[in-house]
């Protein structure tokens, strides 16, 4: 008399390809969610030297970078965010074709991200929703705008008090505040495009959800 043995089904190959590009996706929204964060305090740190800098005579010009440099944080951060969104985006869609693959709702980030930070099928920008109810993490970001925007302000009035001087040393300084206008208004421009517009990330979402056969609503 023979023992049958109980069969075992393979594992799906493709449910195990998935699953290997979710923890790809989760560990780049966490790596540039650092790298953010990290600039962030770097930035900081170098905007306070530089601020105590240009207060005394010997390094007084250093208030004419200031604002230059405040604006690169913002645009690079912003890139780095942009990375942050395609992965919640790419992440978002694995889940949802991962969980009708089994018939469960047992992974739920991507609805906890949509709860705690925003929907990915509302309106928003650059991570900030639409609304007046803000996360702790919109309400850090509209921070760090009104922050810069202070910033650069106020380093802009230093550089206008130093300039008389500094032109007669150096005179093609003369086209300072022409240079850091137009300089600020690219920036702000493109930012406002990009993240008003969403087309990267509607992009990416139609590519996953042709591909998965998933959706983004209530995502």
């Amino acid at each position: 008399m023979s023992i049958q043995q109980p069969t075992t089904t393979p594992p799906d190959p493709s449910l195990e390809i998935l699953h290997k590009q979710l923890e790809r996706m989760r560990a780049m929204l966490y790596k540039y969610s650092e790298l953010f964060y990290k600039l962030i305090v770097l930035g900081v740190v170098a905007l306070v030297l530089m601020a105590a800098a240009c207060m005394t005579n010997p390094f007084r010009a250093v208030a004419l970078i200031i604002p230059f440099f405040a604006i690169y944080l913002g645009v690079q951060s912003a890139y780095f965010l942009s990375y942050v969104v395609f992965a919640r985006v790419y992440a978002t869609g694995i889940e949802k074709r991962i969980n009708r693959m089994i018939a469960d709702d047992a992974l739920i980030a991507h609805r906890l991200e949509a709860a705690y930070l925003y929907p990915l099928d509302g309106a928003q920008f650059a991570g900030v929703p639409a609304r007046l109810g803000q996360s702790f993490i919109g309400f850090i970001t509209i921070h760090f705008w009104l922050t810069g925007a202070a910033v650069i302000a106020l380093a802009a009035y230093r550089a206008w008090q130093l300039l008389p001087a500094l032109t007669l040393q150096f005179p093609p300084l003369r086209f300072y505040f022409p240079a850091l206008i137009l300089w600020s208004l690219l920036h702000l421009f493109y930012l406002v495009w990009y993240f008003g517009a969403r087309r990267d990330e509607r992009r990416i979402e139609k590519l996953v959800s042709e591909a998965y056969a998933t959706s983004y609503e209530r995502a």
